[in-house]
């Protein structure tokens, strides 16, 4: 999420038609091309933002070419007053499912074959869609790696939905445990992968080392998150800024210039974060080696005040 205090600046005069368009990249072996920046979901989950409000924003940042959306149960609660991220999905996709390449996930707490294929087909109803395009192993640091590729385990899960047609593409997204992301990339199975990637996380985490050579290995995409650090105190509210939201302009900047990276998905709470985070991809512009040697320098000792912000590195 953006921050209030942000230096960017936007020419109010345009009009969405007389905006450059978004530079596009390639979704690795998936082939689809995309925006480099993705809409992630999670700050519309909460309850400070009604369904009418999540359509709205949804509407100005795919009108702007930002088609990859990105989702997950967890992001709010379903029984809440307005629902969670994917409830509030369903008016946009009545209309707009066909342009969007729309990515959800599968969490821990029911990571069997048939858990995971129940998550899914849960998710869907959510929507109000037949099949999504990806489904991550949500946060695959917490699963359990003794049963992940049994046939029973949540590997098959993914597979088994994709033979049923209800999703096109397999994903692992995370925060924590890198070496785990190598282990499940080597069975060639997997299309994308999601991992943080920030200018600060890459000293504690290093997803970077860890995961981009083994994706280019097997023609895998990868999608950064955590592009702002991810919320303050985890409180994806549609309130709260990222954690490095004060380095707003320099973090889009390192992320987009990972050469592995296809997109960098952001959370959105409102359309002024989306049009700012626009603003910089639209000037295409990687950090100069000046720029870059400063924003790791303050990279460094924000690592250090932050640890291990998201979990353990091992395990």
């Amino acid at each position: 999420m953006s921050s209030a205090s942000t230096t960017l600046t936007l020419d109010s005069e345009l009009s969405l038609a007389d905006l450059k368009p978004l530079p596009e990249r390639t979704l690795g072996r998936i082939g689809r091309k995309i925006s480099v920046v993705g809409f992630g979901t999670a700050p519309l989950g909460s309850d400070n933002t009604t369904p009418e409000e999540a359509t709205r924003i949804l509407d100005y940042a795919m009108n702007q070419g930002v088609l990859y959306l990105d989702t997950a149960p967890v992001y709010g609660d379903p029984n809440s007053k307005y629902g969670n991220a994917e409830m509030k999905l369903k008016e946009i996709l009545k209309t707009r499912r066909s342009e969007a390449f729309l990515v959800t996930k599968a969490n821990s707490g029911r990571q069997t074959r048939d858990g995971i294929l129940e998550q899914i087909e849960e998710s869907l109803q959510r929507m109000g869609v037949n099949e999504v395009d990806l489904v991550h192993i949500h946060n695959l640091g917490d699963f359990d790696m003794e049963t992940f590729f049994t046939e029973d385990g949540a590997l098959a899960g993914l597979q088994t939905a994709k033979e049923r047609g209800l999703i096109r593409y397999l994903g692992i997204s995370g925060h924590i445990r890198p070496a785990r992301f190598t282990t499940v990339l080597e069975t060639g199975l997997i299309d994308l992968t999601m991992v943080t990637l920030n200018f600060a996380d890459r000293f504690n985490y290093d997803f970077e080392s860890a995961v981009t050579a083994t994706a280019k290995k097997h023609d895998v995409a990868v999608v950064a998150m955590k592009v702002l650090g991810g919320s303050k105190d985890w409180k994806y509210d549609a309130n709260t800024p990222g954690t490095l939201a004060d380095y707003h302009e320099q973090a889009i900047r390192y992320a987009l210039g990972i050469p592995a990276v296809s997109c960098a998905v952001i959370g959105f709470a409102n359309e002024r974060e989306v049009a700012l985070a626009l603003d910089v991809a639209r000037q295409d512009k990687p950090l100069s080696d000046d720029e870059l040697s400063a924003l790791l320098k303050v990279g460094q000792e924000l690592a250090v005040e932050r640890g291990l912000y998201y979990g353990p590195v091992e395990g």
